[in-house]
């Protein structure tokens, strides 16, 4: 008779069962139904392997196997083997040949006890199938073959080929990369030309969708956050399905829908998927979560104590079961929750066991310590010194390129070393620097107390005190002449740090203002600890440097700023970069580079600068770099990104307590840059620090504040006291503020406000300092173009304005503007003073110093000067496209002047009038000065109307 089995899947309809469908498996199901036809239409019979990873749906197709030859009129034999291998021999081939056969059952009962030989029981079981074909077609079904026994392995691998001419179709299960080498045995013999192999992959996105859809109804929706941790595994699928089923709406209260339900589902499919690995498979997955995301198959081996060759089978299983995937030579987990989730199945005591063997094996491989060091810092416990040394190794490998990582494993350092107060406090001197680079001063600052206060050794007690020289004036070393002094004796302290402390010292004086006491507090035996170190003599370097520029002699400065960056090259590339004296330097020579007028490479250095401390997240530098920057693009004309930079550069410090070391520089810059823009906030800020300055007891402060508020008096053109003028004029003698050079221009500002003031004798000391220092130093034009323009203003003289016009040159665009402006007020002509004004306006408007633009646009409307009509045209909207200063050209050359002659009466050269009249010709189109007066007059002038000189109306009428 027919033994047609019903395992079909089902799920629960309400009041009635409703079979599943398959999804995904429509060519898996027309393999299986071509096999089924040919078994029943040739009475030929055949072996089908069915093979892939648990939970992949091998079940379902041999359910559907069974009811295709059911239907077809086969004859159909299930058996399946048990897990865990308790079971009889051949019990898997017996209960598919008893089941409903009772005379054959009870005929094995009866012999079994005469004959209990296993050759005896396969010869019954091939007779029996030579029996049951006689009537019909035979399907044999035999599920999950790798957990068989080995009997029951041999005889299908036995009978199959005995019974070959026997219309029986087996239809065989197994796991795909077993750990059964009978079961991979059986697969290699089978695989013939009567034999065909089926591979079932896991299901498509849209199937399992539809799997859900099938088995949830419309609680589908609350699998949809789950279905992508299963890969694909229909029985992963229809197991947590029933979890959701099983559980309130996701509406309800306590349902899954809530916060942290994920982790609990997941967490029962990836329990169902460990539970049907084998030992070593289970193993394996475990530890490779507990090692994090991705490690090679080598370093897993070592960890577990195996070769090589001995994890293939377990990695072939777990593969298979896509709890694991493959990229190049890495073994990685395909979602990282699944990972989370089995690696808390193990206790955390055997994780941290674990993890920290692969570390060691890892430094024993040869693996760096900044590798390692996040993951030892995790599972080390308090006191361990080997972990203590390879953070403190890993920090200082990481501090050039990364010191906010190398802060990290400094700290968790410092913590673990709470028992050992001596290690503790050493590595707390290591951790102080990398603390305040990037940015947080304040732990610096109190780090380094606290090792004053009770130093391990005098090593420790040096760095200590070097970094919080480090750090600027606001957290400056307490006493340091009695520090140094207990450095300098110390014969364990190597020289090189001594000289560095020294030489850092007396920087830092110079910085902070005292720089006509640099040396004055240290003795002569400290002042003779000098080494060959290269980061001392790049100090020292710039120490002289400052020191020249204080004494006015420019060309020392900058001889010496040039050796100090030399300097830099023999130092070591990759930690070099970390140290502030670098960037002090740096900075610096920048500075003292634009002042000689390489404005270019200044620039470049600055930018540089900049880049690497925001790429390596040194935000403690980031200050001093935007700062130097701001105030190379205030020289330079740009004021809109100098204002930029300052403003980046201040809510670095509000947001992050930087030290404000550099604020009476930025001050400076930010005054400037803001009485030109017309800033009034920033002008007010000014003021207020100005008055805090002026209020406190600290020289070099007054001396900041007074500057501020003689750029104010200049902005608001108010009077000042000469208290505050005298204050003012030593601030610009002394050379510089912090790391940036005085702007030679300041003497001119100076000069106009103490004029206003009425102090003209202070005006007259200031002038005589801008022609003693540009005496002192022929090499730098600035400085000649300052003493010029600052003397003309004083005594009226519009030759030396002219002068300083030329020397500015187009490197300092608001100078040049300022000294034309200047020029134009002593013009008798008012033709003259137009053409004076129309080039400053042009220059201010190209720099967007909208305040300036502003007031010379008034001063144009004056009578006598420039209509109000004209005067609000902007320089763009000249005739034809011509500057002011071009128009002024043209003007004149039109009504018959010659070069020589229009650059007398323009108080240019005969070179900058070619120099317009040749840009005119290119924008007019003319060739030749007859078709440019013909053009001119013929649209520009109009009949009859002359202005006072001579010279005709402009464009609109308006008179020069």
């Amino acid at each position: 008779m027919n033994q047609a089995i019903d395992i079909s899947w089902t799920a629960s309809g309400g009041t009635h069962e409703a079979v599943l469908p398959v999804r995904g498996r429509a060519a898996e199901q027309e393999r299986i139904t071509q096999w089924v036809r040919r078994l029943i239409h040739r009475r030929a019979g055949g072996v089908l392997w069915i093979e892939g990873p648990a939970d992949v749906g091998k079940s379902r197709m041999l359910a559907c196997a069974a009811d295709e030859a059911a239907w077809a009129g086969a004859r159909v034999l299930l058996g399946a083997g048990l897990a865990g291998g308790e079971m009889a021999p051949l019990a898997p081939l017996l209960d598919a040949l008893t089941h409903d056969v009772d005379d054959f059952a009870h005929g094995l009962r009866i012999r079994s006890f005469q004959r209990n030989v296993p050759y005896w029981l396969v010869q019954e079981i091939r007779n029996r199938l030579r029996v049951l074909t006689r009537d019909q077609p035979v399907a044999l079904l035999l599920d999950d073959l790798q957990d068989c026994d080995e009997l029951t392995l041999l005889t299908v691998r036995t009978l199959t080929v005995q019974l070959a001419d026997l219309p029986v179709l087996w239809v065989l299960a197994a796991r795909a990369h077993g750990e059964r080498p009978a079961v991979e045995a059986l697969r290699r013999n089978l695989l013939t030309g009567r034999a065909a192999h089926l591979e079932l992959l896991p299901l498509a996105e849209a199937a399992v969708r539809e799997m859900a859809q099938d088995l949830l109804g419309s609680r589908a929706v609350e699998a949809a956050p789950y279905l992508g941790y299963l890969d694909g595994l229909p029985g992963a699928v229809r197991h947590v399905c029933a979890y959701l089923a099983s559980e309130p709406p996701a509406t309800g209260p306590g349902s899954l829908g809530t916060p942290g339900h994920e982790q609990t589902v997941v967490a029962a499919a990836v329990s169902r998927r460990l539970n049907q690995l084998s030992d070593d498979g289970r193993q394996l997955v475990q530890i490779t979560a507990v090692l994090g995301e991705s490690l090679s198959a080598r370093h897993l081996a070592r960890v577990l104590g195996r070769s090589e060759s001995a994890l293939l089978r377990p990695l072939r299983e777990v593969l298979a079961a896509r709890l694991l995937s493959t990229d190049e030579d890495r073994l990685a987990f395909r979602h990282a929750l699944v990972r989370q989730t089995v690696s808390a199945t193990l206790p955390r005591p055997v994780r941290q066991s674990v993890r920290r063997r692969s570390v060691d094996l890892q430094l024993r491989a040869g693996v760096p310590a900044a590798s390692v060091a996040a993951e030892l810092g995790d599972v080390a416990e308090p006191g361990d010194t080997r972990a203590l040394e390879i953070l403190r190794t890993a920090a200082r490998e990481l501090a050039p390129v990364s010191p906010c990582a190398a802060v990290g494993h400094l700290r968790r350092a410092v913590a673990l070393a709470q028992g050992v107060p001596q290690e503790r406090q050493r590595l707390a001197a290591e951790l102080i620097p990398l603390l305040w680079q990037v940015g947080e001063v304040g732990q610096a600052r109190d780090l380094a107390h606290e090792v004053l206060q009770a130093p391990p050794d005098p090593v420790a007690h040096a760095e200590a005190c070097l970094q919080l020289v480090r750090m600027g004036s606001q957290f400056r070393l307490p006493r340091p002449d009695i520090h140094l002094r207990f450095v300098h004796r110390r014969r364990d302290v190597p020289v090189p740090l001594k000289d560095q402390l020294l030489s850092m010292t007396l920087l830092s004086e110079l910085l902070t203002g005292d720089a006509e006491e640099v040396g004055g507090g240290m003795s002569d035996a400290l002042m003779r600890t000098r080494g060959v170190h290269a980061v001392s003599e790049l100090t020292l370097r710039t120490v002289q440097s400052m020191s020249a520029c204080h004494r006015q002699n420019w060309g020392d400065a900058l001889k010496h700023s040039d050796g100090a960056v030399a300097n830099i090259a023999h130092l070591d590339l990759v930690h070099g970069s970390t140290l502030p004296e670098v960037a002090l330097s740096t900075s610096w020579h920048a500075s003292v580079l634009s002042l000689a007028g390489h404005d270019r490479a200044a620039l470049e250095l600055v930018d540089d600068g900049l880049r690497a401390a925001e790429a390596r997240g040194r935000r403690a530098f980031l200050p001093l770099w935007r700062t130097a920057r701001a105030r190379l693009l205030l020289d330079a004309g740009r004021l809109a990104d100098a204002a930029g930079q300052l403003a980046a550069a201040e809510a670095l410090v509000a947001t992050t307590g930087l030290p404000s070391t550099g604020e009476a520089s930025a001050l400076c810059t930010l005054v400037q840059v803001a009485r030109r823009l017309g800033d009034e906030a920033a002008m007010e800020k000014c003021v207020t620090r100005a008055d805090a300055y002026l209020s406190g007891d600290d020289p070099h402060q007054r001396r900041v504040g007074a500057w501020l508020t003689v750029v104010t008096a200049a902005h608001r053109v108010e009077r000042m006291t000469p208290e505050h003028l005298s204050l003012a004029a030593a601030c610009l003698q002394r050379g510089f503020v912090h790391a940036l050079c005085a702007d030679p221009g300041d003497v001119v500002v100076l000069v106009r406000v103490a004029l206003h003031s009425g102090q003209r004798d202070i005006a007259t000391a200031t002038v005589e300092f801008a022609e003693h220092r540009a005496r002192r130093n022929p090499g730098f034009a600035l400085f000649q173009a300052a003493a010029a323009h600052a003397r003309g203003l004083l005594d009226g003289d519009r030759d030396r304005l002219l002068t300083a016009t030329e020397l500015y040159g187009d490197a300092r665009p608001l100078l040049k503007a300022g000294a034309l402006a200047d020029t134009g007020e002593l013009m008798p002509e008012a033709g003259e003073a137009r053409t004076c004004f129309e080039q400053a306006l042009e220059l201010y408007d190209s720099c967007g110093a909208h305040q300036e633009s502003g007031r010379l646009r008034n001063r144009l409307r004056k009578p006598g000067i420039r209509s109000a009509g004209a005067v609000s045209r902007a320089p763009e909207a000249a005739w034809r496209g011509l500057t002011p200063a071009e128009l002024g050209v043209v003007r004149l050359i039109a009504h018959g002047a010659t070069n020589r002659e229009a650059a007398q009466r323009l108080f240019l050269s005969p070179h900058t009038v070619n120099t317009h009249l040749r840009h005119a010709f290119d924008k007019l189109g003319v060739r030749s000065r007859v078709q440019l007066a013909r053009l001119y007059l013929r649209e520009v002038d109009q009949p009859g109307e002359e202005s006072r000189d001579g010279i005709p109306a402009g464009p609109h009428g308006d008179v020069g």
